[in-house]
């Protein structure tokens, strides 16, 4: 019996891995609301069926933190011109 309030589907690892195999296939998804690119996880193949859209905008901000150049204390010249 599960909760009310938990619901099943991929878990975060998974979620993450797909979203970032996506990502890599179509950049636009960065900028697409989350419950779009939850579908087109599953639609596209990535997982066998939709996460939560609240999971995958939480992944989503973990692969931009993730990425290089995001990492605490390291600024860009942009941000710090001199």
């Amino acid at each position: 019996m599960t909760s009310g309030n938990i619901q099943m589907g991929p878990d975060p690892d998974q979620v993450r891995d797909a979203l970032a195999a996506a990502v890599r296939d179509d950049p636009t998804l960065r900028e697409r609301k989350s419950e779009q690119v939850a579908a087109e996880l599953a639609r596209g193949g990535y997982l066998q069926e939709e996460p939560d859209p609240v999971l995958v905008a939480e992944m989503l901000g973990v692969l931009d933190q993730d990425e290089p150049g995001n990492e605490p204390g390291e600024e860009t010249e942009e941000a710090s011109p001199t």
